[in-house]
């Protein structure tokens, strides 16, 4: 790690004593600093050029300095295809990455572009989706110790160079200062049927507007999806308690995270350990429709312990068929919502019924307009 800074130290001298500074004009910017499970702290560098004539990457250094002690085991992800081994140009190695200080009291990260020969190719000048260009390469760093962290750029020691040794006049933007906004003391779920109540603790937060609740299927690999968001106490220093229920699942395994949002904007998250599974039921059943009374849509639920073919029907208070929503249909064995728009009927008393091989069951509903 010495090794590396040092290296470091020797390329900014060799370019100040032997290179004019250069026109052009490079924007660095930190952006979307993350906490993920109270444990590991990770951000974006993102490099953006704001004049006209092209500008090269060569060898340059991104110097991010943090308060000594609280950040170590840095790794990058994200990494710019640009600027790194299998580039479109050839031009890079591997981008590097090391911590600066003695193990336990880092004090800093450097983040290496290596240029070994060739066209290279150009920092580009499209503001991007931030408005701060393109991203360089995600830092993920293990937090040591949950205190108050200051990160910002040092100035002093990054540089962004082009192969001919000509060093950008460059700005640096986005620094962090804070403390884990919320500390978990506890996060589970249970299962009743094809439903799941999630709870979790809190033994502190500071600044939390809230929790978006995430669920992804373990089978199918599904991305991770918002499915609820439950709002924080803000600045408490007592325990608080939050919950949330998922309902009407199919059978499958599930995974679960709390994405943990402070008023800033930044965020953390806090996955579940274990996994949750929704088996097969194991009756019969038609449950309520809700809502009920209704107007002028209503959900259907029914469970299968079977495959079977599956007809469900409504009825008037007459015993006219009005509406057939599943027609003899092939259905496997799990739990099923189907939903009914009573949009053309009028108001009154209706019957639903399920038929799934020799079961039958009917319940009433209510349209009111």
């Amino acid at each position: 790690m010495k090794h590396f800074y040092n290296l470091i130290l020797i390329l900014f001298l060799f370019v100040s004593v032997n290179s004019a500074r250069s026109q052009d004009t490079i924007v660095n910017n930190m952006h979307n600093f993350n906490i993920e499970d109270g444990t590991r702290f990770s951000f974006d560098i993102y490099a953006l050029r704001i004049t006209k004539p092209d500008f090269i990457m060569g060898n340059s250094s991104f110097i991010i300095k943090f308060t000594p002690g609280t950040l170590d085991s840095v790794t990058l992800t994200n990494i710019n295809p640009k600027f790194t081994s299998g580039s479109p140009s050839g031009s890079y190695g591997p981008m590097i990455c090391a911590m600066v200080g003695t193990p336990g009291n880092r004090r800093a990260v450097g983040v290496n572009v290596i240029y070994t020969s060739g066209s290279g190719d150009n920092i580009s000048n499209d503001p991007g989706t931030f408005g701060i260009g393109e991203r360089i390469a995600t830092v993920n760093m293990k937090i040591q110790h949950p205190v108050p962290i200051t990160l910002q750029w040092d100035a002093g020691e990054s540089g962004i160079i082009n192969p001919n040794f000509h060093l950008a006049a460059s700005r640096y933007f986005g620094i962090y200062n804070g403390t884990l906004p919320v500390e978990l003391s506890s996060f589970n779920s249970t299962v009743t049927n094809n439903n799941v109540n999630l709870k979790w603790t809190t033994a502190s937060e500071q600044n939390n507007s809230g929790f978006d609740i995430e669920r992804r299927s373990v089978e199918g690999n599904t991305q991770w999806t918002k499915i609820g968001f439950e709002a924080g106490s803000g600045n408490s220093s007592e325990t608080k308690s939050y919950s949330f229920n998922d309902n009407s699942l199919n059978t499958g395994k599930y995974s679960y995270r709390l994405k943990q949002i402070d008023f800033n904007g930044n965020f953390e998250y806090f996955e579940l350990q274990n996994d949750v599974i929704i088996g097969v039921p194991s009756r019969f059943e038609l449950s309520q429709n809700y809502p009920n009374p209704f107007n002028p849509s209503t959900k259907i639920n029914f469970s299968l312990p079977f495959d079977s073919k599956v007809t469900l029907k409504i009825y008037d208070i007459s015993g006219k068929l009005v509406s057939t929503l599943i027609n003899n249909e092939f259905k496997t064995a799990d739990y099923y919502t189907v939903n009914f728009n009573g949009v053309n009927l009028s108001s009154g008393t209706y019957f639903y019924s399920l038929q799934s091989g020799d079961n039958i069951d009917t319940k009433k509903m209510v349209l009111i307009k």
